[in-house]
């Protein structure tokens, strides 16, 4: 404890040592001479000792989305050490909290959250490729990844006993709002889309034979809800100039060959709803999860300033003022 009272002369002694800190962090590679200076502690957070590399490794990744004269602008470099020491501080609350409850990631849950992640992109190279644009190793991501999962655990459990919304609550929201549930008319359609003119004319001849539409969009049309037979789902007004036209026909109508700029539409109407205003019992569910969520989130932000406010926080100013930033071309 007795460096972090260590005289401001010290500090500046180090600025030579600590000039590269940031970019070193970046880059992976770390000289002989610095590894003392990196592995000095930085800040104490309760019982949580935080090093100099850990935080100048956090300290660069806050700063990699700036340009490198922004980085080293001295009012952005202040602002995101503040911010980095903030970020330490909530971090260890979470895990001292988690540690205490229990609470844990499992090898599943996080591989199981990897790869609802990674199915996200086209193939594991598109996947890595996102990760080195964003300078992360793998390992890193999934280790801030982890973190976010217990983040998520900590928030339902601090949560779990926020009261439900009573009746009374419900209807008086719903009395105070009644605009939020206001609804836009709209529309169901089944379509084919077609990227040739040619091709739309020939469908629609054939849906004129007496072909089925649903049948012809599952094998020629090249929207996405090709596979469900061409049925759009409920779409509203002024969604897209091509559909307004289905608000003036009947339900069970076809339209002509439209064209729009993801094709040539030739559609069925299945359902029309004009525009009005959820009920309260149609609203009811939505209001009750706003409500929920609005006091789950007060209730987490009550209990983290509290947490916040009975940490004890020690920090080596010396070093941290000491920490610059160095830019190289990658």
């Amino acid at each position: 404890m007795n460096e972090m009272k260590r005289s401001k002369n010290e500090g500046k002694a180090l600025v030579f040592c600590l000039m590269a800190i940031v970019s070193i962090a970046l880059s992976g590679c770390f000289l002989s001479q610095e590894r003392a200076v990196l592995n000095r502690p930085i800040l104490f957070i309760n019982d949580t000792e935080i090093t100099t590399q850990q935080f100048s490794e956090k300290l660069a990744s806050r700063l990699k989305y700036f340009d490198a004269l922004q980085a080293k602008d001295s009012s952005t470099l202040v602002r995101a050490k503040n911010e980095t020491v903030q970020a330490f501080i909530l971090e260890t609350i979470a895990k001292d909290f988690a540690k205490k409850n229990g609470l844990t990631i499992s090898d599943a849950e996080l591989d199981a959250e990897v790869q609802k992640i990674r199915s996200r992109y086209p193939d594991d190279f598109a996947f890595r490729r996102s990760l080195a644009d964003e300078r992360m190793t793998f390992d890193r991501w999934k280790e801030d990844l982890s973190f976010t999962l217990l983040q998520r655990k900590i928030f339902t459990k601090i949560s779990e006993k926020t009261p439900e919304p009573t009746e009374a609550e419900l209807k008086d929201y719903y009395e105070k709002n009644k605009p939020l549930f206001q609804t836009a008319a709209r529309v169901r359609l089944r379509q084919v889309v077609l990227e040739r003119e040619d091709d739309a004319k020939r469908i629609l001849e054939e849906i004129s034979s007496g072909k089925d539409i649903g049948a012809l969009a599952k094998k020629f049309s090249v929207a996405p809800e090709a596979e469900n037979n061409g049925d759009t789902g409920w779409i509203e007004k002024g969604s897209l100039d091509v559909f307004d036209q289905a608000f003036k026909m009947s339900v069970g109508s076809r339209s002509k060959i439209l064209q729009s700029p993801y094709g040539y539409h030739i559609y069925e109407v299945l359902k029309k709803e004009p525009e009005g205003r959820l009920s309260f019992p149609e609203a009811k569910a939505k209001i009750r999860a706003q409500l929920i969520e609005r006091r789950e989130q007060a209730t987490f932000s009550a209990w983290l300033q509290e947490q916040v406010r009975k940490t004890s926080v020690k920090k080596n100013d010396a070093l941290i003022n000491a920490i610059t930033v160095t830019t190289r071309e990658s």
